[in-house]
């Protein structure tokens, strides 16, 4: 027993109570069950998209990109896609790389081996949400901002072969070393964020301003809060062009963009993300597909949160929130934003700080926003379009 108890000791210090992580696993199983109920009992049109043998592999959670993410476990990135096609070419490497590695070492199943990243990431990364939120918001605030960011309305992600958990996880690092004033991890940690998702370039910005916000008061520390905030975005850009040259086509990435319809400029991209929501007002499209309307709300919502954090001087906060905004417009990406801004984590401790003297008002949130997360996941395990 006294084993036990000092493994017990041990893993809440480095990896969170154990409440914390039961709580984790139960939410990943009830998923699944949920997600087994969506496709064998709900009415709901369920489409086979993949070949049958790829259908009969895959986990519930592993759809649309899943597949993308698959192919570069198991194959690599292949030759430039035709012209007008989309590629795995748009996909950053540290996500399937990873994965592929568990793969080729344990001949391990490609959708398997994701989903070890994906839980491994996780349940690391809500390790670091919990502290961050106890140091932020005292115990009891911190617990809020757990279920807040468990029931939002595309949490689900972080339990799909997606790379969402990796990003949530790298972004919680990156922010508590800038926040240290711990340069050298700081930029490792903002790297692999690079690594892992074009979205990591609205958290640079938010970088920059975290380290100035945080303990280093030393001479030369605009220029170290400089350097934080650049490693996401150059590392962006390294892999965006560095991928392109090593194929022999430095615009690869963005003709693959293409594929998918997405804005190739920021000027084009504007245009795309507001002449996207008239067309789809004006042919009836928000009326029939419901989701739609997902991406347009949660913009607003999300900028609500941001004007909440600078009102509470949340400065890096804010930056992060509004960047994370501003990024899809320019690039025309509404389809993407719900699940985007699931791991834009600071809006959890927003809401669980603005909630914090009206728990009716906290309650009817995470009803409603766990509403919106099972009817979001009984979508996507039927092959509907999320996000």
């Amino acid at each position: 027993m006294d084993g036990l108890e000092k493994l017990i000791a041990f893993l809440s210090r480095h990896f969170g109570p154990a409440r914390l992580f039961l709580i984790c696993a139960a939410w990943i199983l009830a998923l699944g069950a949920w997600g087994v109920i969506a496709r064998e009992e709900l009415p709901m049109q369920h489409k086979i998209v993949w070949e049958i043998p790829l259908e009969l592999r895959a986990p519930l959670y592993a759809k649309f990109d899943s597949g993308w993410y698959l192919s570069i476990m198991e194959w690599g990135y292949g030759p430039p896609p035709p012209q007008g096609k989309p590629s795995s070419h748009a996909f950053f490497p540290l996500y399937p790389m990873t994965a592929k590695l568990l793969h080729k070492t344990f001949a391990m199943n490609g959708f398997h081996a994701g989903l070890i990243v994906t839980y491994t990431c996780f349940f690391l990364a809500m390790s670091l949400f919990l502290r961050e939120g106890t140091e932020r918001l005292g115990e009891r605030g911190a617990w809020n901002s757990v279920f807040f960011l468990l029931l939002f309305p595309t949490a689900f992600f972080f339990a799909a072969v997606y790379a969402e958990s990796m990003l949530l996880l790298f972004s919680l690092l990156a922010f508590r070393d800038a926040r240290r004033g711990l340069t050298l991890r700081a930029m490792i940690w903002g790297a692999l964020l690079g690594l892992t998702r074009a979205f990591a370039m609205a958290a640079g910005p938010a970088l920059f301003v975290a380290w100035l916000e945080g303990r280093d008061k030393s001479r030369g520390r605009f220029l170290r809060a400089l350097l934080v905030g650049a490693v996401p975005i150059a590392v962006v850009f390294l892999w965006v062009y560095g991928m392109g040259w090593v194929k022999g086509e430095p615009g690869l990435f963005f003709r693959s963009m293409e594929g998918w319809h997405r804005g190739s400029s920021t000027i084009g991209g504007i245009g795309d993300f507001f002449r996207g929501f008239t067309d789809n007002l004006r042919i009836g499209e928000l009326n029939r597909d419901k989701t739609l309307v997902l991406d347009y709300v949660m913009v607003v919502i999300f900028a609500v949160i941001a004007v909440y954090q600078l009102l509470r001087r949340r400065w890096s906060d804010a930056v992060w929130t509004a960047c994370a905004i501003g990024l899809p417009i320019t690039t025309g990406l509404p389809g993407g934003i719900p699940r985007f801004f699931a791991a834009i984590y600071p809006t959890y401790f927003a809401l669980a700080e603005a909630t914090r003297s009206s728990p009716r008002a906290r309650v009817l949130m995470w009803a409603l926003s766990g509403a919106v997360l099972l009817a979001a996941a009984a979508r996507f395990v039927n092959w509907q379009w999320v996000a």
